[in-house]
This record gives structure tokens, sequence and C-alpha cells, in this order.
């Protein structure tokens, strides 16, 4: 459900803050411009191309930094659509997404005109400017890295990587640290600046990520899911999955009963 859209074209130097407490989401795509978005020790730049989703109850402040315009809207997400969107439960719980290819980036545009068409006329065509809503979102979930920063660290990159390609094994701080040739507490700090995360907290991140999509796009057994995504037992990868999702690895499968494929567009990027 819609609560509010709108295009904001502001001044650099323009300030605003978000307290804890506001109990809705909000999305917001930049067509022109810059903006920062600072959530704890964190800084998240948004350029043409980018946009930025952020849960309810997350504070933050915000400043321009070069005469932007982005399209920027509040909504609730129905119960089919909140479960493919980011946990709120997560550490870093504001995702940044960037529109790399031109074909992508047509496709939000369209969208995001699309909603504030519909939105915008008198009376407001709710079903039709949902429907664009929720078309803007898949393609913000279809494009974007589930841990998107880029560290601008060779190391960081090259642990991140690594971790990417063995999710099915056993990790460590120290076994990563290697990888970096840094020592693990050198290596946590890093993470820390850089992603807003520790190293084990991104491990899980990318395990529950992964086994999200072998759930959805795959008829692999629970076991299957959790021994390709590292996990040491059925159980345990249903107890962290539950604690991440706030769903079973079944009920999960089972909502909205549709694939991947199915449940985004099917354009080529």
């Amino acid at each position: 459900m819609i609560i509010a859209a709108g295009v904001s074209d502001q001044e650099p130097g323009t300030l605003w803050e978000r307290h804890p407490g506001f109990p809705y989401w909000t999305a917001a795509f930049w067509r022109s411009g810059c903006s920062k978005i600072e959530f704890r020790h964190c800084n998240f730049l948004l350029r043409r191309r980018s946009g930025i989703l952020i849960p309810p109850n997350t504070p933050y402040k915000g400043s321009v930094v070069s005469r932007e315009d982005q399209v920027w809207m509040l909504f609730e997400p129905r119960p089919a659509l909140a479960g493919a969107l980011p946990n709120p439960a997560e550490p870093q719980r504001i995702t940044q997404v960037h529109f790399a290819t031109a074909a992508a980036w047509e496709l939000l545009l369209n969208g995001l005109a699309a909603l504030i068409r519909w939105w915008n006329t008198h009376p407001p065509q709710i079903p039709l400017a949902e429907n664009a809503l929720e078309r803007v979102l898949l393609l913000s979930l279809w494009v974007r890295d589930p841990l998107q920063q880029t560290t601008q660290d060779e190391r960081i990159e090259r642990v991140t990587e690594f971790i990417r390609e063995n999710l099915h094994a056993t990790l460590s701080v120290e076994s990563l640290a290697k990888v970096a040739s840094l020592s693990p507490s050198r290596l946590a700090h890093l993470f820390r600046e850089r992603i807003c995360l520790t190293p084990m907290q991104y491990v899980e991140l990318r395990r529950i990520e992964r086994a999200r999509q072998l759930l959805l796009t795959t008829n692999l057994q629970i076991k299957d899911v959790a021994a390709q995504t590292g996990f040491p037992s059925p159980e345990h990868f249903s107890v962290r999955f539950r604690k991440a999702t706030s769903q079973s690895p079944v009920a999960f499968r089972q909502k909205p009963k549709r694939r991947y494929g199915e449940l985004l567009p099917r354009e080529n990027w």
C-alpha cells in the first residue's frame, strides 16, 4: 500500500533527518544529482542510476551534495512482497541499488513515471500506482547485490569474493584473514569500517541470501540447501534462516509459491 509518493528537487546543503519509530518503508531513486545518507557509521552516496530501500524504524540523516532530482515513496508492502524485501532485523538494514545497464535503468524510469502519473491523478488510481510501485521494487531487488557496498579496498574485495565462492565451506575470521594477509583483528576492523558488518555477519547474510535463491529456484531438499550454503545441519540452518527471514525454509518456499523467474521481469540485462 502506497502511503505517499512524489518528486524531490532540492538544492545543495539541504538537510533532513528520520527519527526512530517511523512506521513505513522508504524507497528513493536518483534521476540526477547526488545526496548522502548517514546510517550509524555508514555513508551512502546516491547518484544518478542509484536508489535506496530503507525499512521502517530506521533512523538516518540525509544531505544534498549536488542539486538532485529524486523520486521517493513511502509504502507498506503486501505480504508476498514483504518476504522478498531485505529483512529489517539485519545489521545492515539500508539497501543501496545501482542500475548499471541502460536497459534496467530505462525500465526503472518507466516504472517511476507510471507510479507518479497514477498517484497524481484525481482521484489517485491506487491499484495502478501500486502495480507500478511493485514493479519498481522488484526491479530493484533484481539488480541489487544483496550486500552491495563496494569497499574500494582490494583486500576486503578479495575476501568477499572468496566468501561468495566458498559458502559451502567452513569459514572463520582466522581463515578469512589469511586470504587478505591481515590479522583477524585488523580484518574485523576493516569489515566494520567498509561494510558495516563483522566478517561472520557478512558470511551468514551471504549464506542466507544464497539459501533463499536455492529455495525459490530449485527443488533441493532442505538438508541439501543447508549443505550447499555451509550450515552444519538442517536444524541449525532452519534456526538461522527463521531468525533472518521470520519464516521457516519450508514456509519461505511455499510463499508466494512463485519462482524468481515468474516473480521478476524476464528481460535480459
